[in-house]
């Protein structure tokens, strides 16, 4: 079998990825852990995309999958095509877009040092000509060593802040990989079947799930509560 049709067997994989995901940030309010990671905040915002075929439901709400129509499409067949992702860990927050079928980060929002300075996400730089129009003062002459000084400064700045975007961008790949695989290890189990599809079929169908009781069976391999 050649690579291509692999591929294009195994799409549906990042489907149910996205839709364990989609099911576990609900039924956990928001909180996922890894062994390696802690805990931490991801839930479905502003943007969710089901198919089957040609058929497709897209929704753009501050929190999409809570609507009836998210929950009407996966009883019609149709499973998450994309999504946009909100993750809150280490004091920090981060958005995304995820394709589910290649499991490709779209979007990718990240704060660094820069934009916390400033608390909008731009930096924002006055001209010493502007602040000496506005005081009524004559603009003067800029000493050399001075401006020098300040380009050094803004380079640091600019480097910092690159530096810490590119920890922030593995780290959060790091997260990614981790879950992928803690759902493939879930995904070939014994519990997928036993615990997992059941409270699926049941929170798809708008049926209360007890949280709790899912995720301990989920962890003994037994059945949960309604």
């Amino acid at each position: 079998m050649q690579l291509i049709d692999l591929v294009e067997k195994r799409r549906f994989v990042g489907r149910e990825l996205l839709l364990w995901l989609w099911m576990e940030s609900e039924l956990s309010e928001a909180t996922l852990s890894t062994s390696e990671h802690g805990s931490f905040g991801l839930w479905i915002e502003k943007k969710l995309v089901l198919s089957l075929g040609e058929e497709s439901t897209r929704i753009s709400a501050p929190m999409p999958g809570l609507g009836r129509e998210a929950k009407e499409a996966l009883q019609r067949g149709q499973l998450p095509e994309a999504a946009g992702i909100r993750i809150a860990w280490k004091d920090d927050e981060t958005a995304l877009a995820i394709d589910a079928e290649s499991f490709a980060v779209r979007g990718l929002k990240l704060r660094t040092l820069l934009d916390k300075a400033n608390g909008d996400g731009e930096t924002t730089t006055f001209g010493g000509d502007l602040v000496d129009e506005m005081s009524g003062k004559k603009p003067g002459r800029p000493k050399k060593k001075k401006v020098v000084d300040e380009e050094r400064e803004r380079d640091l700045e600019e480097e910092a802040a690159f530096q810490e975007r590119m920890t922030m961008t593995r780290e959060l790949e790091d997260l990614l990989a981790t879950l992928y695989r803690d759902f493939l290890a879930l995904r070939l189990s014994k519990t997928w079947g036993a615990v997992i599809v059941p409270t699926m079929k049941r929170w798809a169908a708008g049926e209360h799930v007890d949280g709790d009781a899912y995720q301990k069976a989920k962890r003994g391999g037994g059945k949960t509560k309604r």
